[in-house]
């Protein structure tokens, strides 16, 4: 099973296959703006900018005008991708009645993540319908965390340092970006502290599944649970 970093540097190649150079060029510069970036990754993308800007003579993305973000907006997964990423560096402010009507689109639950949490960061007052699949959420932007602001990330995160940050720094490097991806995904909901521990549980089963090592679980899970109650009789003595 592809990873999800597998999946994007696919899209990417696709864009450029195909000389949609811009929307190549925004969905690296979405993704570098990532907290974590993989190291791996991080240098295969910026080659393939490197290649962009020979094949197209241009280092830069082309600026859309409010009437051609709207139009990505409500296009295909990689053209929402690139209108998000155009709308983030503006005032959003002044944007929100087209963000109410993307939000009520079903976008790409991706895409419009991303856009949620520049409206938390530009700490927006307005109120939102947001469609997810089949669930419905009303949610105001400047009531709502960021993903790396929430208890949750940060208790689920901790237990992921204790368990594999010195034992298996590879693989802590893959739960980090599931636990990243996980917290955004769940926009515009947030992880308390209480779900720390099952957040970091799910997490790691969730990279055992994608690296095909799901046989390792009962083990693993073993081990993590004896690890978690040692823990516990510490605090307490």
């Amino acid at each position: 099973m592809e990873n999800y970093y597998d999946e994007i540097l696919q899209t990417i190649k696709e864009l450029i296959e195909k000389k949609e150079f811009d929307e190549a060029k925004a969905l690296i510069h979405t993704e570098l703006k990532m907290p974590y970036v993989p190291v791996e990754f991080e240098s295969e993308v910026k080659e393939l900018l490197k290649d962009i800007k020979e094949m197209s003579g241009s280092e830069t993305i082309s600026v859309l005008s409010d009437e051609e973000i709207e139009e990505c907006l409500f296009g295909n997964d990689e053209f929402q991708l690139y209108a998000v990423n155009q709308l983030n560096a503006k005032n959003l402010r002044q944007m929100t009645d087209l963000i109410e009507r993307y939000f009520k689109s079903k976008p790409n639950p991706y895409a419009a993540a991303l856009l949620i949490d520049s409206c938390i960061e530009q700490r927006i007052d307005d109120t939102f319908t947001y469609i997810k699949g089949d669930m419905e959420y009303q949610f105001s932007p400047i009531m709502c965390l960021r993903p790396f602001e929430s208890d949750g990330f940060n208790e689920a995160q901790s237990y992921l340092e204790d368990w594999f940050e010195s034992d298996d720094p590879s693989f802590y490097k893959f739960v980090m970006q599931q636990l990243i991806h996980e917290c955004f995904d769940y926009l515009p909901l947030s992880y308390d502290y209480e779900d720390g521990y099952q957040l970091a549980i799910q997490v790691v089963r969730q990279v055992l599944v994608l690296v095909d090592r799901e046989n390792e679980w009962d083990q693993l899970a073993l081990k993590l649970t004896e690890r978690q109650d040692l823990l516990r009789n510490r605090q307490l003595s």
